[in-house]
């Protein structure tokens, strides 16, 4: 926009000389460096009518991107010990008293203190002698650091007044000094007949710099006196107590007080005149306050990297970080710090607009990068580690971003050696986006300069859930399912029965930690709920929870048991070991974990199972194993049961073994030496039968108080009561009949009658027969059955073939016996009833 702005306003320039002299009184000559350099050198030309002794692409004489003025392409020129670099410009006068105008500077290139010195001379042809050689400027007015743009004349000699065409030959060489030389740059050149400049300077930006600072931008060179004058300008009525000239067409006013951030300002300036004397009219301008600098968490994003470049790809053998501004502000980056884990460096003054990337990369590879986007050097880069680091971008002790990477973010070693960038998915992520970070899918395995390709492709990580458990009897830990954001306050955690916060502190992406001001109660169980924040992507949450916790107690010998083993699992179903609460109190779990012996009789194989926090419930259960699923599968009577998923289990062998059952101390609390022998000896196939504790009084090695799953509740009882569990204290009922009356078809109540058993011990193996009151078997509803100390079957009125009984009398027969030579029979009436 800026360029089709200047080049309507040299042809309205050119149209109204023309109008005023007649035509052909006025002609120009111009180059605004905009048009492709082709890559030839004299004798051949670039531009029309420009030459150069070493056109590159890069170095030596190149077009550079964004260097101009209003950040326009324009010439530049590298001199280095061993190359000067010569540019012949054939001029072709149509007027006389005609002058050369251009606009140059030098940009900082290197860590080394030499000027471009700059010549400028005449000659009648291209490459033929040069007369009246000067220097431009003075040897010391292009140093090896970024300056502003400088407007100059060059009056043509006498000789050449009446030519047809001459040149002008512009030599840039290498200054005095050590290490390297500026760069030097051109823009905006112009020959022909120049007119007086009556127009007065014009402030074209105001706006902040700092909390109590303005930058007034001129769009020309300033008197460097009268604009040093705090009486030149006056905001609101008050002066600026110090002016700093940051180049000839820029001044800072730096005030006493601090400014009201988006708060409206009228500022005033007054009788400052530019070099060749029109004074600015009193202008006052009217602006809206922001701080460029007052930075917060994820002002600015790290929103992709490049730590592992590669030769011989579509993108360059580089390393680069890529910024984006995600906010309604620009920001003044100078007051930043780029680091990772090694080392830090500062970013150079530039100023980074809302919706606008910006790439970083080390000093000398900005040509590189420069047809992606907006390019800026920094010296010292922080080179990436391939294998994994961390990246800041700071402001003091200000974190505005970081984001840390391994090795396997790139997902394997195709992606982490093949030369692809890390992207961040969500720009307007407000939480640290290390763990989304991804390769990039872009073609070209980068897309530095724009939109990544994994923008808003994966699914967000939103907030669902939260757990808590107790670290101490003073501190709650709360883990979250997605990146928790930043600032959480005691307002916005709810604990019941209540509790008093004394402080909230992140202990990492998804984790907070809370101080108490007391002790919780052991064995209280407490809910915790968090409300009214806001989550990483801005989104109001009301309420997220409950999250049920409890401080346990520490277990004792005998509280916390070894209850049921499955050693020898179906083919495909994993092998599990079930743990007993045996107390009326909450336990601690974390740390325990599950062993085997080795060969000397030594722990060997120690998983941990418990995790940070985790308790179990008084006279609960808890079975361990590989794929909760899979057992909730096979064993569908279990499949409410209390589970834990574990990556791996001791190793316990079909053909016999030990369990061992570790405190978080690593002591021995059970023990279980188990062998095909414990089971049933009427289970022939024991595949997918578990072995049951029988009696909770006696030590789990002691094995004869371990039996057989019984058949009625799937051979397996994971997670929940055991099934050949036995209560001393209960009366045994061995079998009821609930109820006793019933109509199968259901018109005078249920259709179905319940037979429930409850021996004594463990072990009996049952039938149960209807017979009609005639003694005639009608239906055997269980044969030969091991059972487990209680369960139930039901009956529905059916006989052989499933057809339904006539009304009337029937006795059912329960008969057991066990292994012991013990036997026992009960017999029940009946009553099959028929609609009235």
């Amino acid at each position: 926009m800026v360029r089709i702005f200047q080049s309507i306003l040299w042809g309205l320039v050119l149209w109204l000389f023309s109008s005023f002299f007649g035509p052909g009184s006025v002609w120009a000559q111009i180059q605004d460096f905009e048009s492709p350099f082709q890559i030839v050198s004299i004798p051949d030309s670039f531009l029309e009518k420009w030459y150069g002794n070493e056109v590159r692409t890069s170095s030596r004489i190149f077009q550079a991107n964004s260097v101009g003025r209003n950040g326009s392409k324009g010439l530049a020129v590298q001199p280095i010990s061993t190359f000067d670099g010569e540019i012949w410009v054939e001029l072709v006068p149509q007027e006389e008293n005609s002058s050369v105008l251009f606009y140059a500077r030098s940009l900082q290139n290197g860590t080394g203190n030499r000027p471009a010195v700059v010549f400028y001379g005449w000659s009648e042809t291209l490459g033929g002698e040069v007369i009246e050689e000067s220097v431009l400027g003075s040897e010391t007015q292009f140093p090896n650091q970024d300056s502003g743009f400088e407007k100059f004349r060059l009056d043509v000699p006498e000789f050449a007044q009446h030519l047809k065409s001459f040149f002008l030959r512009i030599r840039v060489s290498y200054g005095g000094g050590s290490g390297s030389a500026a760069r030097w740059v051109m823009d905006d050149f112009f020959f022909g007949v120049l007119e007086e400049d009556g127009s007065p300077p014009e402030v074209i930006i105001v706006r902040g710099f700092d909390s109590n600072q303005l930058q007034l931008i001129f769009n020309e060179r300033v008197d460097p006196v009268f604009s040093q004058i705090p009486m030149a300008y006056s905001l609101d009525g008050l002066e600026p107590d110090q002016i700093i000239a940051q180049n000839d067409s820029t001044v800072i006013l730096e005030f006493e007080t601090t400014f009201l951030e988006e708060g409206n300002y009228s500022l005033t300036i007054r009788q400052i005149p530019d070099l060749e004397g029109n004074f600015i009219q009193d202008t006052t301008l009217s602006f809206q306050f922001e701080d460029p600098t007052a930075y917060a968490y994820k002002s600015l994003v790290i929103n992709e990297l490049m730590p592992a470049p590669k030769p011989d790809l579509d993108l360059p053998n580089v390393e680069y970080v890529e910024l984006f501004n995600p906010s309604t502000k620009t920001w003044r980056l100078d007051p930043l710090q780029f680091s990772n884990s090694r080392s830090s460096t500062s970013i150079p003054p530039f100023w980074l607009e809302p919706g606008k990337f910006l790439i970083l990369c080390p000093k000398g590879n900005s040509n590189l990068l420069e047809e992606y986007g907006e390019v800026l050097e920094l010296s010292n880069w922080p080179t990436m580690l391939n294998s994994g680091d961390q990246l800041q971008l700071t402001e003091e002790e200000l974190i505005v971003d970081q984001i840390a990477y391994q090795s396997s973010t790139w997902g394997g070693s195709e992606f982490s050696q093949g030369g692809y960038s890390l992207e961040v998915p969500f720009p307007d992520f407000g939480c640290e986006s290390s763990e989304l970070l991804a390769p990039s899918q872009h073609p070209q395995r980068g897309t530095p300069g724009f939109e990544n390709s994994l923008f808003w492709k994966i699914e967000p990580p939103l907030l669902t859930e939260v757990s808590a458990y107790f670290t101490s009897p003073k501190t709650i830990r709360i883990r979250f399912d997605a990146p928790v954001p930043e600032g959480l306050s005691q307002t916005n955690v709810e604990i019941s029965p209540v509790q008093n916060i004394l402080e909230i502190q992140k202990i990492n992406s998804r984790e907070i930690e809370l101080e108490l001001s007391s002790d919780v109660q052991t064995g209280q169980v407490y809910q915790l709920n968090l409300i009214n924040f806001s989550d990483c992507f801005g989104n109001f949450v009301e309420s997220l929870g409950p999250s049920t916790l409890v401080r346990g107690d520490q277990p004792k010998v005998g509280e916390l048991v070894l209850n049921e083993l499955l050693f020898d699992p179906k083919p495909g179903d994993p092998k599990f070991v079930e743990i007993a609460n045996l107390t009326d109190r909450y336990l601690n779990l974390e740390g325990w974990a599950l062993a085997n012996l080795d060969d000397q009789g030594m722990p060997a194989q120690v998983r941990v199972f418990g995790f940070p926090g985790q308790v179990i419930a008084p006279k609960s259960f808890l079975a361990i194993t590989l794929d909760p699923d899979a057992l909730r599968f096979s064993y569908p009577r279990s499949a409410q049961g209390n589970f834990q998923e574990v990556s791996s289990l001791p190793s316990y062998p079909i053909s016999g073994g030990t369990v061992l059952l570790l405190s978080d101390q690593q002591e021995e609390m059970d023990r279980l030496d188990y062998s095909e022998d414990l089971h049933h000896p009427l289970i022939q196939d024991s595949r997918g039968v578990s072995l049951e504790r029988i009696d909770m009084g006696v030590f789990a090695s002691e094995g004869k108080e371990w039996t057989s799953a019984a058949s009625t509740e799937d051979f397996a009882t994971p997670g929940r009561k055991n099934s050949q569990s036995f209560d001393q204290d209960t009366e045994a009922k061995w079998l009821s009949v609930s109820p006793e009356v019933f109509d199968p078809e259901g018109f005078q109540g249920v259709s179905f009658t319940t037979f429930s058993y409850q021996l004594p011990d463990s072990g009996w193996i049952g039938s149960l027969k209807i017979y009609s009151s005639s003694g005639r078997l009608i239906d055997q509803i269980v044969s030969n059955q091991l059972l487990g100390s209680q369960g139930s079957f039901v009956w529905y009125g059916t006989g052989a073939g499933n057809k339904r009984l006539p009304p009337g009398y029937y006795v059912a027969v329960f008969e057991l016996f066990d292994l012991r030579g013990r036997t026992h029979a009960v017999k029940k009436t009946v009553v099959i009833a028929s609609k009235l």
